[in-house]
């Protein structure tokens, strides 16, 4: 083996004389425990966050709203709706919140947003019928969002409805917007006939 003066090329050239590789570590290990522990914490989020969207939109998977399913749920709760109910909702997308509602014979006569009790001319909106109103006006906006929502001309709405069996209330309803526009969720966590 030749022996090289110090100071001339070779294998550890880019270290000042008398230094090694072994002083600065293993030349072969590149990123710094710092680094790691940074990747590590976003792979976790990145695995938390996937985690929820499954939740959201795989484990629950709700049927696709059309015209048809509209009319058939009214039907049923025309048939079979209580006079007298009381239902919790839970809101989420633009405007996040809890609702509360109290109906007799048809008529509303409580309603709570978030413990808040609001102008009694809001009341109606998240009764069965109310809702049915809702769904009517999603459908229209669904099916011409540039002038009904005076959106752009690329924004569309996909319309999701879960209704209940045996009553036909909404149990579920989500409009995305793809193109801009407000995400709108509800889903009844109690329903109760009195």
């Amino acid at each position: 083996m030749a022996h090289r003066e110090p100071g001339t090329s070779n294998e550890f050239s880019a270290f000042s004389d008398g230094e090694t590789p072994e002083k600065h570590g293993d030349p072969d290990s590149r990123f710094s425990p710092r680094a790691v522990f940074v990747a590590l914490l976003g792979l976790m989020a990145t695995i938390f966050l996937v985690l929820v969207l499954l939740q959201l939109f795989v484990t629950r998977r709700i049927p696709e709203f059309a015209v048809g399913q509209l009319e058939v749920a009214e039907r049923l709760w025309k048939q079979n709706g209580p006079a007298h109910y009381r239902m919790d909702i839970q809101l989420s997308g633009a405007r996040p919140g809890t609702v509360h509602v109290q109906v007799r014979d048809g008529e509303v006569v409580a309603m709570t947003r978030d413990g808040h009790t609001p102008a009694k001319h809001t009341w109606n909106a998240w009764s069965v019928p109310g809702q049915f109103e809702t769904l009517e006006r999603e459908l229209e906006l669904a099916e011409d969002p540039v002038h009904e929502m005076q959106a752009g001309a690329e924004t569309r709405l996909h319309l999701r409805c879960e209704f209940d069996s045996h009553y036909g209330f909404p149990r579920v309803y989500h409009r995305t917007v793809f193109g801009g526009g407000p995400e709108v969720y509800w889903r009844v966590t109690k329903f109760e006939a009195m």
